[in-house]
């Protein structure tokens, strides 16, 4: 939402991050659903190391801000297609049906991020694509205290034991 109102002059950037808002927005409404019906208390979580350490990697000046900040974006919508790909096998009908449709979403948003980071560069993105992509492929194999969606390793042995005890 922040990006529609910081780029008013690009038009296209403000359709397309329109139509993920409202469609994002969907989603929650429909996890809030889901909750609710299997009586499950919606609680917040603070932001993960991996989203964090991102956007901290986003240029401070104005050529790269905007530029970074969709490829970031990009990233976490990669990652989460990747989660719900791998979680999808495991839910209940339900659920891997919603997951999958996340997953259809969620890859069209990242292609829709890297598209516009192309077009509002003034140099072709493919370097500082690669640059993300090593620091975020550490994020999401190293350590990590908080176990999230998009977390690493988790460090807990206790997350580790339990979920290696669902298997």
């Amino acid at each position: 939402m922040s990006l529609l109102y910081r780029h008013t002059t690009k038009p296209e950037l403000m359709t397309k991050m329109s139509q993920l808002a409202r469609e994002e927005l969907t989603h929650f409404q429909k996890v809030t659903e889901i909750l609710l019906e299997r009586k499950i208390v919606y609680s917040r979580l603070s932001p993960s190391r991996y989203a964090n350490k991102l956007r901290s990697l986003i240029a401070h000046e104005e050529k790269w801000q905007l530029v970074d900040t969709l490829i970031v974006g990009a990233f976490i919508e990669a990652r989460s297609c990747e989660r719900f790909a791998a979680l999808a096998p495991e839910l209940d009908g339900q659920l891997q049906r919603f997951y999958l449709g996340l997953l259809k979403s969620e890859s069209r948003h990242f292609c829709d991020y890297l598209e516009l980071a192309q077009k509002y560069s003034s140099a072709d993105i493919t370097d500082r694509v690669q640059q993300f992509r090593l620091i975020e492929e550490k994020l999401i194999t190293g350590p990590d205290p908080d176990f999230r969606f998009h977390s690493g390793i988790p460090e807990s042995s206790d997350i580790v034991e339990s979920f290696n005890s669902r298997k």
